[in-house]
């Protein structure tokens, strides 16, 4: 801790603190000018009272941005909540992807290395661009009554 010697609104003062000087002198200039906007705006004020009207509006200007930090902290706190909440929905999404592609593979009589044969291929596809190509004939008479019988049960 070091000693500094500041004047604040005419008058001297030593402090004890860890702040740098040019902190410290900012802090100064700040105090001097609301000070000063005090006293020219009610020259009738003597320092003390104007000292005392600037603490106040410090004080208030600190307790608003401490509700302000608050109310950020809670925003980020919602933010964390929904992420999470997102995050287990996608995972359950996932699961619930995988369970219907495996009865899209059992009505289609496709085993998994079918499957990823028909992936890659239509993702070489779609890379390409020649999607005529890709699509699979799923859709032929016995494959849509088979895809209507499974949604009636």
């Amino acid at each position: 801790m070091d000693r500094q010697i500041i004047f604040v609104g005419g008058k001297r003062f030593t402090i004890v603190t860890d702040e740098s000087e040019a902190y410290m002198k900012k802090l100064v200039e700040r105090v001097d000018t609301r000070l000063k906007s005090i006293i020219s705006s009610n020259p009738k004020l003597d320092k003390d009272s104007a000292a005392i009207l600037a603490s106040l509006d410090y004080c208030d200007e600190e307790y608003k941005l401490r509700q302000k930090l608050e109310d950020v902290k809670e925003q980020i706190k919602d933010y964390i909540e929904d992420t999470a909440r997102l995050h287990k929905e996608i995972a359950q999404l996932k699961a619930q992807n995988v369970i219907l592609q495996d009865k899209i593979n059992k009505i289609l009589n496709i085993t998994p290395t079918e499957d990823k044969k028909t992936q890659q291929k239509e993702k070489k596809i779609i890379a390409t661009g020649k999607i005529e190509h890709s699509v699979p004939k799923i859709l032929d008479g016995a494959v849509q009554q088979s895809l209507f019988n499974n949604e009636k049960n």
